[in-house]
């Protein structure tokens, strides 16, 4: 393992503990306002519905901000693994939302919402940070290609679940638009506690 200031790791684990709060806050809110099982949100309930997404939103650029700045360090780091150039990831995930959004919108006929960016943006920059701690030495192949396969697979399924969402009744329609936040904030909260152990 390479020697690194502990402040890197640092950003990188309180980045993946507000990206983990962030889901949690977007998934309150979506429950207030979407459940078809609850009343429409007024008064103090759609108050708090509000507040619901406005800490979404924070703790969503607070988290992307946090791990900014620990790939910023991790990139002036000794590189002592095989890793790609950051910019590939930027690259790759603008390349990636484009090419999602024709297929989605001309095979699909699913109309193109924010969630597309989001979960685009969320697994371009998690294969960044995890493609930075393998240059800097901190995570081995094996582990790298363990994580990277999981940020694989959940992206498929957040891609499924975003082309079903106008395809289904209320009920499983709300518990479709649920499960990407829920396991992108379940898989933030171990990479949190994955990262805190490097």
């Amino acid at each position: 393992m390479a020697p690194m200031d502990a402040a890197v790791p640092g950003t990188l684990v309180w980045g993946h503990a507000a990206l983990a709060v962030c889901a949690a806050l977007y998934l309150a809110w979506w429950w207030t306002f979407f459940n078809p099982a609850l009343p429409k949100a007024t008064g103090a309930l759609y108050a708090m519905g509000v507040g619901f997404i406005l800490g979404a939103v924070a703790f969503g650029i607070a988290a992307v901000v946090l791990l900014a700045m620990g790939l910023g360090a991790l990139a002036g780091a000794p590189q002592v693994g095989g890793a790609a150039p950051g910019w590939v990831f930027a690259v790759g995930g603008v390349a990636a939302y484009a090419a999602l959004a024709f297929v989605t919108v001309r095979f699909f006929g699913r109309p193109v919402t924010t969630e597309l960016l989001l979960f685009v943006l969320w697994a371009a920059l998690e294969l960044a940070v995890l493609n930075a701690l393998m240059g800097a030495g901190m995570l081995f192949g094996g582990a790298f290609w363990l994580l990277a396969g999981v940020v694989a697979l959940v992206t498929a399924a957040n891609l499924v679940c975003y082309v079903l969402y106008f395809r289904l009744p209320p009920v499983p329609s709300f518990i479709d638009g649920a499960a990407p936040l829920a396991i992108v904030g379940v898989l933030a909260a171990v990479l949190a506690a994955v990262i805190a152990r490097l």
